[in-house]
């Protein structure tokens, strides 16, 4: 994994991160709602209720580091990132999926900075060491969120990490 060495690197890290956070709560997971039923909304609730928190947990490091945290979709992502029209229920989550492993893998990053870039976005040593913290919860939340879509797509897709 590529180390991060700049501060605008990790800031706009954070902010695609905030926002991917963001989309599991917008309307085409709750599309998919009314479709599903039974083990298959049960695990998609639990993937958009998880997301709402670490939303809210990268909007605090965001809020504490003083970045603008965005109201309109950061460069470099799609303008819709969950579009679940006409899908079923394992290529749903076969599509969430590939989120999850990519949340997984940028919070990995993000753990991995530069410990220098990390004390420019955070000077208060015990701040780091919460940040740090809560990276390794999102870190864990989302491997386990790529084990609820393996079991939900029962072998629909492969997507490796």
């Amino acid at each position: 994994m590529p180390v991060i060495k700049e501060k605008k690197v990790l800031v706009s890290l954070l902010q695609r991160m905030y926002w991917i956070e963001s989309e599991m709560e917008q309307l085409g997971t709750w599309e998919a709602r009314i479709e599903m039923m039974d083990e298959n909304l049960e695990a998609l609730e639990v993937l958009s209720h998880d997301s709402d928190l670490h939303g809210s947990i990268v909007e605090k490091w965001m809020i504490k580091a003083n970045i603008e945290v965005p109201q309109t979709i950061p460069k470099g992502l799609p303008k819709h990132i969950f579009d679940f029209d006409g899908l079923s229920a394992p290529e749903i989550f076969g599509s969430i999926q590939k989120y999850e492993i990519l949340a997984m893998n940028a919070y990995k990053d993000i753990r991995n900075a530069e410990a220098a870039v990390i004390e420019e976005l955070l000077p208060d040593q015990k701040d780091r060491a919460d940040f740090m913290l809560d990276m390794e919860k999102l870190i864990a939340d989302e491997e386990k969120h790529t084990n609820i879509c393996k079991k939900q797509t029962q072998g629909f897709a492969k997507v490796m990490y």
